[in-house]
């Protein structure tokens, strides 16, 4: 490697570190998100919520703005209801979240972090429900979901 292309890597590296602090509302956020990450962590067996890496995306398609993505989750999660639902497949499977009574200050901190975090990809979830789905016969879910391994995993 020459030193053009050292420059070009090193300020690449920088950028993404740099490129991913979190706001100070998002880092105060982080430190309540384990109320969250209870059900959402992708590697609970079985499932309790869907993988937040997932619900994150949802709501970031189903939204225009970082603003709407707050308002959106926030109202969701403080009085969930099938109407609100963005995630089909994990309502069938898991049903709906119970409400979480949180004041919505401490609410928008910890959504402002889903939204600012770059989550990594659920693979021991992937693996699971692989498995799972095989084992109950459903070789449709385990093939999306051994597509989804394959494209985020591998």
């Amino acid at each position: 490697m020459n030193t053009a292309q050292l420059a070009v890597f090193m300020a690449a590296v920088l950028f993404t570190l740099s490129s991913h602090a979190l706001s100070p509302e998002a880092e105060e956020g982080k430190s309540f998100f384990a109320t969250c990450d209870v059900c959402h962590n992708q590697s609970n067996n079985p499932a309790l919520g869907p993988p937040m890496w997932g619900v994150q995306r949802r709501y970031r398609k189903n939204t225009n703005s970082p603003e709407e993505f707050l308002n959106k989750m926030v109202s969701f999660v403080k009085a969930p209801t099938l109407e609100a639902a963005i995630h089909d497949e994990a309502l069938a499977q898991l049903g709906l979240m119970p409400p979480m009574a949180l004041p919505d200050e401490f609410l928008r901190k910890i959504v402002t972090y889903i939204l600012e975090e770059q989550f990594p990809p659920p693979c021991d979830h992937w693996k699971m429900a692989v498995n799972k789905a095989k084992e109950k016969g459903d070789m449709a879910h385990a093939q999306k979901d051994q597509r989804q391994l394959n494209r985020f995993c591998n």
